[in-house]
């Protein structure tokens, strides 16, 4: 592949594009045989150029999903066997950005850190302990994890970098329900993993409080290798 960025964006584009279909035809119910919208139809009503739609088609078709009938249209076929093709598109643009956001975290951790308001780490505090509390009793306190992390990634003040990456956690959002779906079929307790990393949101803090910047690093190094974890499971 080549290694330009405008290769790489649109090839990045038309693999979001065919997860989309996928998801377009578990949402409405679709069965094999049934026919999806036309090219002209769906890329006006996504936004997008009729060639990339035809190339996450192809994509698609490529994978056993959907198979096109010239002249007459693009149709689904027995796609619970393309599922895992989809949970594989679905996992590399996740990771992508996933990648991005932990590089992105961790820099804006470590810069925060020196000059970090002893208030604002008392308040990382008491929600990591919140947090810990939360996850020993088994329920995964999701909207206060994201609200911890936002709140190290505004103690950095680029407001830019922070916007970035919220929109990032939104839009690797949107993989959730068909990874932890794949992982539900296979019966494999990925929450008891991410329950794992709640412990050391707490020793994360207590580095900041010392001001170990190293410690802090390590211990936040130590949550994204649990979340590894986990991915690493798509076979």
């Amino acid at each position: 592949m080549e290694r330009n960025g405008l290769t790489e964006n649109k090839n990045l584009l038309y693999s979001r594009l065919a997860d989309r279909i996928y998801l377009y035809i578990k949402e409405k119910n679709l069965q094999p045989g049934d026919k999806i919208p036309g090219e002209r139809k769906l890329a006006a009503e996504w936004k997008v150029s009729r060639p990339t739609l035809r190339e996450a088609i192809r994509e698609l078709e490529n994978q056993g999903v959907v198979h096109v009938e010239v002249g007459k249209g693009t149709f689904v076929t027995d796609y619970v066997e393309g599922r895992q093709v989809s949970i594989h598109l679905a996992l590399k643009n996740f990771l992508e950005l996933f990648e991005i956001k932990i590089v992105l975290e961790r820099y804006s951790l470590e810069k925060a850190i020196p000059d970090m308001a002893e208030e604002r780490l008392d308040q990382l505090e008491e929600m990591a302990i919140q947090m810990n509390d939360i996850a020993a009793r088994g329920i995964m306190p999701k909207e206060m994890d994201h609200d911890f992390h936002r709140l190290i990634l505004e103690s950095y003040g680029n407001y830019e970098m922070t916007n970035l990456v919220r929109n990032m956690t939104e839009m690797y959002e949107t993989f959730d329900d068909e990874l932890y779906g794949y992982f539900d079929d296979k019966g494999f307790d990925y929450q008891a993993i991410l329950l794992e990393t709640f412990p050391y949101h707490l020793e994360m803090v207590q580095m900041m409080k010392e001001r170990n910047i190293q410690g802090a690093l390590e211990k936040y190094d130590n949550i994204v290798a649990l979340d590894l974890e986990i991915y690493g499971r798509i076979e």
